[in-house]
């Protein structure tokens, strides 16, 4: 965080708060699981069809602004919404500073030896594989670059780093945009000169110029899309079903 810019006495004062702490726990719920688990299936029932297409009725003219502004199909964004936050009934309630911090240390051995004790125990030999290890080094580094980006958005919205609260990953608001997305694509869609990814005008407007400004455009071909849906969350399965459920919005 100093490396960054942040200044040591905030430093201090920030880690030394009696509400941070290492979330062993959390960081087992999140990383154990292999991405083969997660069942994206759900995002394609019916329940959740029905309650998109709503969506898209009530918020009918902003997402016609934002395809004007963007280019990007309005099913799209409401698919992107639909499968991070169920269109802003979970955005998560963990401390954002937590489980960046808690990720920013998992090269060390110290973290490991707290992981290890929430791990779960048929999983155990994974922990210490050179794969799971590579990992967490490659997850520690993008951490640190994240809390990075938490202190500057902190700065920049006059707000304290330890008052926001998001998912396991550190993940903002209805698009669950990380702290760097808020401050690269992040848009103020309804004008009203505050950022508020919980609110469904602003999150629809970013999620748009998120995709616009990482290559879509319309009439691109189903890979292309795939490519740029890719670029959002680096999973097939997730961005195969963003673009089923757009499918089954239409």
């Amino acid at each position: 965080m100093i490396r960054q810019g942040v200044d040591p006495a905030k430093v201090d004062a920030l880690l030394g708060d009696k509400s941070v702490r290492f979330e062993s726990r959390l960081m087992a719920v999140l990383l154990a699981p292999s991405e083969r688990s997660l069942n994206y299936g759900q995002f394609l029932g019916p329940k959740t069809v029905k309650a998109g297409k709503e969506f898209i009725r009530e918020h009918a003219a902003v997402l016609a602004r934002a395809q004007k502004d963007s280019g990007v199909d309005p099913t799209v964004v409401v698919a992107i919404l639909s499968v991070e936050s169920r269109l802003g009934v979970y955005t998560g309630r963990w401390s954002v500073f937590n489980v960046l911090a808690s990720q920013a240390v998992l090269d060390t051995p110290q973290a490991q030896k707290l992981l290890a004790q929430a791990w779960p125990a048929k999983q155990r030999a994974e922990l210490d594989s050179a794969k799971t290890q590579k990992r967490l080094k490659r997850r520690a580094a993008w951490a640190r670059r994240e809390m990075g980006s938490l202190m500057r958005l902190a700065g920049k919205e006059g707000r304290s780093p330890l008052e926001y609260k998001g998912s396991l990953a550190g993940a903002l608001g209805m698009a669950q945009f990380m702290p760097s997305s808020v401050l690269n694509w992040g848009k103020d869609g309804d004008a009203d000169g505050v950022l508020e990814l919980a609110h469904a005008e602003d999150a629809i407007h970013s999620v748009a110029n998120y995709l616009r400004a990482h290559g879509w455009r319309p009439g691109l071909s189903l890979k292309a899309q795939l490519k740029v849906v890719l670029t959002y969350n680096n999973s097939k399965p997730y961005a195969k079903t963003v673009l089923a459920l757009a499918g089954r919005l239409r």
